[in-house]
């Protein structure tokens, strides 16, 4: 090989090389600052948070959650993909071996919320934006995970850290996100659902399909978040006697516009349902400043 095509070949490799390693970092989701000073609770006794954070402008998507699978999923160990993602209600799928899995959204899926996913592999998904994507841990980050057992973060303590942590977000912090709104007229207070509305917004309610993220534009939170009413029944980290926290309502049969309100919400059994999802918030860092 001459000098020139040693160099071009050089040259060659080190692209391929920057483009791998681009391709390895996945876009983040979606996030909006939920700042100002600490904030009285609600009359639910819900909303109250002392420190600025971030948190999902949508629900994670399966665009966002087949990129994580892709990284870190080859073999299904602890159960991230369900074959149902692939069904009616589902937006991956799944093609090769166990050890050599690999994932793809549906056509017309990637903008929609991911689903058929427990409150752990939310939080095992959060552990691997903490940790940078690509190969990073799924066991260790904001939460630790040991033998089937979670250990809850202080949401606090990460919020005046350097590090950026991402999590589920607390209730409150999933709470005031939602209904709380500093420039209400009257003054600083709640709304009723989470569309600076007390009257029921637009949503994605009993429609028996998922929609795009924001598909209701008009729907948005005093912040800047979507579908936190209506779409998939959201995860938050309360977690009570073995069950988690659940809020929201979502696009199944039977949900209604009483379940987006802010006085609506459930501790359930972690389970993966097609209109149970998950949005993430963000703590430390530059949202501590």
């Amino acid at each position: 090989m001459s000098i020139k095509n040693s160099i071009w070949a050089t040259a060659v490799c080190t692209l391929m090389v920057a483009v791998g390693a681009v391709q390895a970092q996945t876009a983040l989701p979606e996030t909006v600052p939920v700042g100002g000073p600490a904030n009285k609770a609600d009359t639910t006794g819900f909303g109250a948070v002392a420190y600025a954070y971030k948190i999902g402008k949508y629900e994670v998507t399966n665009a966002e959650f087949a990129a994580f699978l892709n990284a870190v999923n080859k073999t299904n160990t602890h159960k991230l993909y369900d074959a149902r993602m692939a069904s009616e209600y589902g937006g991956i799928t799944r093609g090769g071996d166990a050890g050599s899995y690999t994932y793809a959204v549906k056509d017309g899926w990637g903008k929609k919320p991911v689903n058929y996913v427990t409150w752990e592999s939310a939080v095992r998904y959060t552990n691997w934006l903490s940790n940078g994507q690509g190969k990073g841990d799924t066991e260790a980050g904001s939460y630790t995970i040991n033998d089937g057992k979670v250990t809850v973060p202080d949401h606090a303590k990460l919020a005046a850290g350097k590090e950026t942590r991402w999590v589920l977000p607390s209730e409150d912090e999933w709470y005031k996100a939602a209904y709380y709104d500093p420039n209400k007229p009257g003054g600083a207070d709640y709304w009723k659902y989470p569309a600076k509305s007390d009257d029921e917004p637009a949503a994605n309610i009993n429609t028996n399909a998922p929609s795009d993220g924001g598909f209701h534009a008009k729907a948005v939170s005093p912040y800047g978040t979507y579908d936190q009413g209506g779409n998939m029944w959201e995860y938050n980290d309360s977690r009570k006697g073995g069950k988690v926290g659940l809020r929201g309502g979502s696009f199944y049969i039977n949900d209604n516009a009483g379940y987006m309100r802010s006085g609506t919400r459930y501790d359930v059994l972690s389970a993966k349902w097609p209109n149970y999802g998950f949005r993430v918030a963000v703590l430390g860092g530059s949202t501590s400043k």
